[in-house]
């Protein structure tokens, strides 16, 4: 059955719930027809309405974060078409797009204020729990759909979430945010921000503290810290400074694991990240800007292990490493109808992990980069962008460009058409991993090869045709997002089975990370719809459905056929809100296992959210209460194990469990 009638029956539940919305206009909320369309940063570093992007942009704004009442970004982003967020286990979660890059990840970029927080020692991927930011400091978070490498380089193959920050007040606030629920979840955070002559300083820090999914090894504890100043040196110049940092403790593995290889745990991770900019703001349309990016990230994990008469295996997934990046960028308004963002960039990467560098305990990597991107406003009607990145990551250039025009048909619809080469590097696991297991009492024998390297892989291109509308219908209250698109991906990188001379290569295959023979090609649909049907009320659909022709079963099944989420915000009377979020996602083969064992297909499945929300006033000043679940109806399977589901079999490994907790948010 294909993929499209799949999703079709979903889809027209999900309409058919938003139906009386769109049928009676008379009682939308009067205040959706003075929204005017967000101002969006991401697309083109140019501040520019949504109408007039390249690309179609989903914006998580303040109001939904703070109705969610979510203890982490990564469950937001269920509200993107095309997105599948998925939990391993608690503070486990996996974000790919359309399913791509879950088991290599790297293929979406994660931005704050525009600069990069990933760092490829976690092959590329990001540590949601270990981000050094707050829900409580976003004002939006803006998710360019598609390719973006032309705006942000190789990491951005399918698109880019830049997580927006709030700006500093100048009345001196401070706030106290907890969380008490079940299976000892705990959260506390404080935070104060205020000016202090011509700077703006904000301090938060909070833990987070809970034991995770019912029947697996999910403890986690995690401390944080962010700092941010802002200082005005004149009337055009001013200096941005974070610093931000996160240790965390959590509880890894399973206590049947085949040969040992994922026992129970306990590990600790790292990331600090310092961020410092210059911005020199001549007027709204001409800035220069310096910015120097450092972080940093450790992962402590290692445990002892046996087989046979082997005793004393020792296995390690500890590494450290970071990123330290200068990047100097220009806007500026060349003419009346034409804006640019041009800049460079370079940067330096170095990781350690002696345990999965068999042959080198540490590597180094460089990349430069320049790019540029145009907006030009050929007239009243149409607008042009033209964007390119250029970059190298030691082995030679590769040019990524971007061509994407707007026609406004009327003052509310806007048609949209474009079309992107974007070019994604390899990661440096993915090309060096050399993971060898010995024992130590017979250091001459390799037991296992589960990794081994790949020095001549080569890097994914993606060439993308996309077309589209964004149509607002003021007599409903009603935003239309859709876009069609095609995209073209050739030389994929795949983990795939490779021979060893391993003693136990029959019992662990030795695999490597290749360039996919076979082109993939997903041709789909994305729709993000918006609706205030009556006072108080707002629904969001996101709805996502691909046609997959990757070159085999096995590789299409990697792919999610079709993804949903309807949220519906409701205010009621005395001061009473609620939020009510239901996730659908397709069968798609998920998750990766330091042993190889193909891939599990994840059945279809739906997740219930709620939160319900009392505002009040404690001290004089505006207080919220509430009480969240999470994951209500029946357990399931988000992400798979594959080497556990050799021991399950049919049963899922790992189920996600309800989680409810109330919470207290206080300002002072």
């Amino acid at each position: 059955m294909s993929s499209m009638r799949i999703a079709l029956p979903i889809t027209g539940l999900l309409f058919s719930l938003l139906a009386p919305a769109l049928c009676h206009g008379q009682k939308f909320e009067e205040d959706a027809f003075f929204e005017p369309l967000p101002v969006v940063l991401t697309a083109s570093r140019l501040p520019q309405l949504l109408a007039d992007a390249p690309g179609s942009i989903t914006v998580i704004d303040r109001d939904t974060i703070e109705a969610s009442n979510y203890r982490n970004v990564s469950r937001l982003l269920r509200a993107v078409p095309g997105l599948n967020i998925g939990y391993e286990r608690s503070h486990a979660s996996w974000v790919s797009y359309h399913g791509i890059g879950v088991s290599s990840p790297g293929v979406m970029q994660v931005l704050v204020n525009g600069a990069t927080v990933e760092v490829p020692v976690n092959f590329g991927a990001l540590s949601w729990t270990t981000m050094p930011i707050f829900l409580s400091e976003l004002e939006q978070i803006e998710v360019l759909r598609g390719a973006s490498a032309s705006t942000y380089g190789s990491t951005s193959l399918l698109g880019s979430a830049n997580l927006i920050t709030r700006s500093i007040g100048d009345t001196p606030t401070t706030h106290v945010r907890t969380y008490l629920g079940d299976n000892a979840l705990r959260d506390i955070e404080i935070g104060w921000s205020g000016r202090v002559g011509n700077t703006g300083t904000r301090l938060i820090v909070g833990e987070q503290h809970e034991e995770g999914f019912r029947g697996l090894a999910d403890d986690r504890s995690t401390q944080r810290l962010s700092l941010v100043t802002e200082t005005r040196i004149d009337a055009h110049n001013s200096l941005h400074l974070r610093l931000g940092s996160t240790g965390e403790r959590t509880e890894r593995g399973y206590p049947d694991s085949p040969f040992g290889s994922n026992k129970v745990r306990e590990s600790r991770d790292r990331h600090t990240l310092f961020h410092l900019r210059w911005l020199n703001a001549e007027d709204t349309d001409r800035e220069w800007s310096l910015g120097f990016y450092r972080q940093y990230v450790s992962l402590e994990d290692s445990w002892l292990t046996s087989y046979a008469v082997f005793n004393d295996i020792h296995l390690s997934r500890d590494r450290r490493g970071g990123t330290s990046r200068f990047e100097l960028q220009r806007r500026d308004r060349l003419a009346r109808s034409l804006r640019i963002a041009w800049g460079a960039s370079t940067q330096r990467a170095e990781t350690v992990s002696p345990a999965q560098f068999a042959r080198s305990d540490s590597l180094v990597s460089r990349q430069n980069k320049v790019f540029a991107n145009t907006e030009w406003q050929a007239s009243e009607m149409v607008t042009v962008n033209a964007g390119l990145t250029a970059e190298d990551a030691g082995e030679g250039w590769r040019v990524s460009p971007r061509l994407y025009t707007n026609l406004k048909a009327t003052a509310d619809t806007t048609w949209r058409i474009g079309a992107s080469r974007v070019y994604r590097a390899p990661e440096v696991f993915e090309k060096d991993i050399d993971f060898r297991i010995y024992d130590s009492a017979f250091p001459g024998v390799l037991l296992a090869h589960p990794f081994v390297p790949n020095p001549a892989l080569r890097e994914t291109r993606a060439d993308t045709l996309e077309a589209g509308v964004l149509s607002r219908f003021d007599s409903t209250g009603t935003t239309l997002d859709l876009r069609l698109f095609r995209e073209r991906l050739q030389n994929q990188i795949v983990r795939l089975p490779v021979s060893s001379p391993s003693l136990l290569s029959s019992q662990i295959q030795s695999t490597q990370f290749q360039n996919a023979a076979s082109t993939t090609t997903l041709t789909g649909l994305e729709l993000q719809l918006g609706t205030h049907p009556w006072t108080g009320g707002e629904f969001q659909l996101a709805w996502s459905v691909v046609d997959r022709d990757a070159g085999s079963e096995a590789a299409s099944s990697a792919i999610a056929p079709y993804v949903a989420n309807l949220i519906w915000k409701q205010r009621w009377p005395a001061h009473w809100s609620s939020y009510l979020s239901i996730n659908r996602v397709g069968p798609v083969a998920s998750g990766d296992s330091y042993l190889a064992n193909g891939r599990v297909v994840v059945e279809d499945h739906t997740t219930f959210d709620v939160s319900l929300t009392r505002a009040f006033t404690a001290f004089g000043r505006p207080a919220t209460a509430s009480l969240t679940a999470l994951n209500l109806g029946g357990r399931h399977q988000e992400i798979a194990d594959p080497a556990m589901q050799l021991v399950y079999g049919n049963r899922a490994a790992n189920r996600v469990s309800r989680q409810v907790y109330a919470g207290l948010n206080l300002q002072f």
